[in-house]
């Protein structure tokens, strides 16, 4: 019986834990311009524990703007060919998405810790100016979420070489050709696939 009483109060504390950090982390990034309404309220307070709130806090909201990211183009790619239901398994089924998802939110965590710290060392906090106060608060987001950024950026530039290879195919007939019938070649096997996983089933 006590066995699960630990078991009720291990679960109690997990969701409370989980209603306390999700709205922190989801809110994360819109949570920064709270420091600028505290500055202008009391110019002349110590922002100290507030920094150091947000310098933990930050890393858990960006480790969890990494998941979210990992896996989104992909997820819209594939609600707009229509195959939201199968999606997970051309990506290498859950095992694979999984452990990718769990890659990026620790690259995320650690990465932002990085670059946090790298920003202290370059900016140190300095309490008592309030507008290099809030210069500090105003670029501390960046460091804070910059390997949600750097994948944002990467994925944006390899979307503009990607754009740059379609406007060379509208031009060129002959490569043209060549993608649709490797289009065809593709959808001809996925057919198979499926109808032979139907037959099994």
């Amino acid at each position: 019986m006590e066995f699960l009483k630990g078991i009720a109060r291990g679960l109690i504390g997990l969701i409370v834990l989980n209603i306390v950090l999700l709205p922190i982390m989801v809110l994360g990034p819109l949570l920064y311009v709270i420091p600028f309404f505290c500055i202008i309220a009391n110019p002349q307070d110590n922002f100290s524990g507030l920094a150091q709130l947000y310098f933990w806090l930050g890393s858990l909201s960006c480790a969890f703007w990494m998941l979210v990211s990992c896996h989104w183009p992909t997820v819209r790619r594939a609600q707009r060919e229509g195959r939201l239901a199968t999606w997970r398994e051309s990506e290498g089924g859950i095992v694979c998405t999984v452990l990718k998802a769990f890659v990026y939110m620790v690259f995320g965590l650690f990465g932002s810790l990085f670059f946090e710290i790298t920003f202290l060392v370059v900016f140190r906090f300095r309490p008592g100016n309030p507008y290099r106060d809030m210069l500090w608060f105003a670029i501390l987001p960046f460091a804070t979420f910059a390997p949600v950024l750097l994948l944002w950026l990467r994925r944006w530039i390899r979307g503009r070489k990607q754009g740059d290879f379609i406007s060379r195919t509208k031009n060129d007939p002959e490569l043209r050709d060549q993608l649709q019938a490797a289009s065809l070649y593709t959808k001809n096997l996925r057919n198979r696939n499926a109808h032979c996983g139907q037959e099994e089933g």
